[in-house]
């Protein structure tokens, strides 16, 4: 059975990916025009924390009318005066305080109570990348992780990236070269990877092998500017990441 990856959908005007939007804490303020375009295709927003400040900074001026469905978090990070807003507003908040987790696994299990009986596609995270290199490995930790509390595939963004777990399995991942950046990699991050198999790369591999310390596929590319996917069969799970250029849909 192979599995199909959409990760660009949520930049189309037209798209019929349902979606729940995930707001982390990243050190930089979020970008307006890109947390803009995802919020209007949301069907579900969270912000997690210190994501919350992003928010509310972010549409200061209207900020009521962006109004998240849940807070969590342990709030270490949140500004008092920006829980205290949203408080005010009605909006749910819920303190996650259990430090065996990390905010975003512990708001990936409060999404599937709150949404277990609705068909979502995609958790769509934005404030992945940026930061500590820990809290980096920590969120992709949660790739892993995730599959135990939701269905839902779990897709991490940036302004310039996406990245996604592939479980054990065949996939197709739909690129769209009008919005793909110039870069993707495979990066076997979990453990060693003993077969894979690719098609739609520049470097495709042919039941390579994939480990730290050997083999791992940075800085590929696709074939070509017509290629419409990529296939990608692996035997352990594996990172896919690629550069994203939603610039030529929408200003950033």
């Amino acid at each position: 059975m192979m599995t199909v990856w959409k990760p660009l959908d949520c930049f189309k005007e037209k798209s019929e990916t349902r979606i729940v939007l995930l707001l982390l804490n990243q050190p930089n303020s979020y970008n307006k025009s890109f947390l803009t375009n995802l919020w209007n295709k949301a069907l579900f927003r969270v912000s997690v924390d210190g994501g919350t400040n992003h928010l509310y900074d972010a549409f200061k001026d209207e900020a009521a009318a962006y109004l998240p469905d849940l807070i969590t978090g342990d709030f270490d990070s949140i500004q008092d005066s920006v829980k205290r807003f949203y408080q005010d507003k009605g909006v749910e908040i819920v303190e996650t305080p259990d430090q065996n987790y990390t905010d975003f696994t512990k708001a990936i299990m409060e999404i599937s109570k709150r949404l277990e009986d609705q068909q979502i596609d995609n958790i769509i995270v934005y404030g992945s990348f940026e930061g500590r290199l820990d809290h980096v490995f920590a969120n992709v930790n949660t790739l892993f992780e995730a599959s135990q509390y939701t269905s839902a595939r779990v897709m991490q963004f940036s302004e310039d990236t996406v990245a996604f777990l592939l479980q054990t399995g065949t996939h197709q991942i739909m690129v769209d070269p009008g919005l793909c950046g110039q870069w993707c990699g495979l990066i076997p991050i979990g453990e060693p990877c003993h077969c894979v198999t690719t098609q739609g790369l520049k470097w495709n591999l042919e039941k390579g092998s994939m480990r730290f310390g050997e083999l791992i596929s940075t800085s590929n590319t696709l074939s070509s500017d017509t290629v419409r996917s990529v296939t990608v069969e692996t035997d352990q799970p594996l990172l896919w990441t690629m550069g994203i250029s939603v610039h030529k849909v929408f200003p950033i």
